[in-house]
């Protein structure tokens, strides 16, 4: 099949607000079955149920910001080899970047599972809340490997230019998870154990749809070349290792998080998992320009179209905006009917309304970030994009965090985030935009201090054709 290099022409705001959108619907429809995961949990009427899965939340999130590094690599590398016209290169390295997945997932899983006691009890669960959050992250932490090759099909798709496919496999996935939430938790009674198998179930889906679409549709997964395996996986190590060491900062952060929220008692902790799945569908849009920049910056470096880097993050800022003023407005209007329908009451509610009236504007700023570290990595500077979020999440987080908490209590946990957050957005949307300039100016892409010349053409196999993907 003929693919072609679907974002090297035409409106670049056009392409990040299509791509964006439409990975945003997808993403819309997961995080908001987490949510009514959370609603159906709160009729139960345990707080200790929803501060389990605000626990197991942010176990789940190592592994899956694992996946999500590996998931960079496959992204960028397919995109480029797309945008460079070598459709064999990017179906071998489609292929090859699934079987890395699966090698990394599998591992973390068998990991992850084992301890699971022991990592729910260093995030601070105790007691009751505790035998829930083990089970919880068991059953759900042992569908990695599903995660992992979901991330990565729509990926793939993403970087093909086919967004709608990749959007509607995420929504085959939430539809299924919103269809078993209530018969699993209510019906047969399962409770917890049951919200978490509907999730297993939905991750099942999606790469199922995904996965027939690149084969079926797209042509862009065959037969394992044991030939170039070993060069493809050190091209995958070049750009997956700093990406996940990168997003490895987030769920530190987010644990130490939960054990200063863990401090201020389990009301805290359910407001705070209440939160963390608000957040999500709030903020599906800025998930999904960052999904969407990657792919449109990785075919326009690919290409050599170096303006079109610069102009894509320059959009990704404007759509930023765009996006998140309505999003606030409507968050802030509606925190009283959410203080209701989650049943949240005293120090949970206040901390819910603090979120809502302060907190949620300053991700505009956090924005700038997620559009920032995927045009680094686009141009094989993915080393700054690590040191960006390490700055983030462990030099200014923890420490506002710590001394927020001291002064405010559980509010002053999300203040000292989003006071980091805001900082590491200026400050890495400051560095992409230089670098962009520098290189459309003649800076070449290897400049060795944090570079990974991650792809290039002397990987492709003599003899391969390059035409348009």
């Amino acid at each position: 099949m003929q693919h072609k290099a679907t974002y090297t022409q035409g409106s670049i705001f056009s392409h990040i607000t299509v791509l964006s959108t439409t990975w945003a619907i997808g993403l819309f429809a997961i995080f908001i079955v987490d949510l009514v995961d959370v609603f159906f949990i709160a009729l139960l009427g345990q707080p200790a149920l929803a501060a389990a899965v605000g626990f197991a939340g942010v176990g789940i999130f190592f592994g899956s910001a694992i996946c999500i590094g590996i998931v960079i690599s496959i992204g960028t590398l397919v995109a480029q080899s797309l945008g460079e016209g070598a459709e064999a290169a990017a179906r071998r390295l489609a292929t090859h970047g699934m079987l890395y997945m699966l090698v990394w997932s599998i591992q973390i899983t068998i990991l992850t599972v084992v301890f699971a006691e022991h990592i729910m009890q260093f995030l601070g669960a105790r007691e009751e809340t505790l035998a829930f959050a083990v089970t919880y992250f068991t059953i759900v932490g042992a569908s990695l490997p599903l995660l992992g090759i979901a991330m990565a099909g729509t990926a793939i798709l993403r970087s093909a230019g086919d967004a709608k496919l990749a959007m509607w496999s995420t929504i085959s996935g939430g539809i299924v998870n919103a269809i078993l939430d209530p018969i699993l938790i209510f019906g047969v009674g399962m409770g917890l154990s049951g919200a978490a198998i509907a999730s297993v179930i939905s991750r099942l889906i999606v790469v199922a749809v995904a996965v027939l679409g690149l084969i079926r549709k797209h042509d862009l997964l065959g037969r394992i070349d044991t030939s170039q395996i070993w060069s493809d996986f050190k091209q995958l190590n070049k750009i997956a290792m700093p990406s996940v060491i990168t997003n490895l900062s987030g769920p530190i952060g987010a644990s130490y998080a939960t054990m200063q929220m863990a401090k201020f008692g389990t009301d805290a902790v359910a407001a705070a998992s209440v939160i963390g799945r608000i957040s999500p569908v709030a903020f599906a849009g800025l998930y999904g320009l960052s999904g969407a920049i990657g792919p449109v910056a990785s075919q326009n470096v690919g290409a050599g179209q170096f303006n079109r880097v610069r102009e894509t993050l320059i959009a990704g800022a404007k759509f930023s905006v765009l996006y998140m003023v309505p999003v606030a407005i409507v968050i802030f209007a509606l925190q009283g009917a959410l203080i209701s329908v989650f049943q949240l009451e005293g120090d949970a509610a206040d901390l819910l309304r603090f979120y809502a009236t302060f907190i949620v504007i300053t991700n505009i700023l956090f924005a700038l970030q997620l559009c920032a570290n995927p045009i680094l990595t686009a141009l094989h500077h993915p080393g700054l994009g690590t040191i960006s979020n390490f700055a983030r999440d462990l030099l200014l987080a923890i420490p506002l965090m710590t001394v927020c908490a001291a002064y405010f209590g559980a509010p002053g946990v999300l203040a000292g985030q989003a006071i980091a957050n805001a900082i590491a957005g200026i400050a890495t949307f400051s560095v992409a935009l230089w670098l962009s300039h520098k290189i459309e100016n003649g800076w070449g892409l290897d400049w060795p201090l944090l570079s990974t010349n991650c792809h290039p053409v002397r990987a492709i196999p003599s003899g391969v054709q390059h035409r348009g993907l």
